[in-house]
């Protein structure tokens, strides 16, 4: 009898233990649905040897193909939150007058 009760308290144990564990799933998904999941890259090679970018959607499943070259060039064209801040905020600088002399 004593066999029984100590099996029945471990099923009972185990019962508890995955509950919590999918409660805290639960959470953990909903903080993932919240926070926003960047697009990744996956380097590749063509049969050619050109590098490629395999960009991933949120999920993970393959979204685009894009050469290195291509999305390189992109990459430096964009400007960061910061840059873009910090050309706000500095004021344009005075364009000289025409009639003026040059310096020599």
């Amino acid at each position: 009898m004593a066999k029984k009760a100590k099996r029945s308290k471990a099923k009972k144990a185990k019962a508890k233990a995955k509950s919590k564990v999918k409660a805290k799933g639960k959470k953990a998904a909903k903080k993932a649905k919240k926070s926003k999941k960047k697009a990744r890259r996956t380097v590749l090679y063509s049969s050619k040897g050109k590098k490629l970018y395999a960009v991933r959607d949120k999920t993970g499943k393959f979204k685009d193909i894009q050469s290195y070259q291509r999305a390189h060039s992109m990459d430096i064209k964009r400007k960061s939150k910061a840059e873009e801040e910090a050309a706000a905020a500095a004021p344009a600088a005075p364009a000289a007058a025409p009639d003026a002399p040059k310096p020599m």
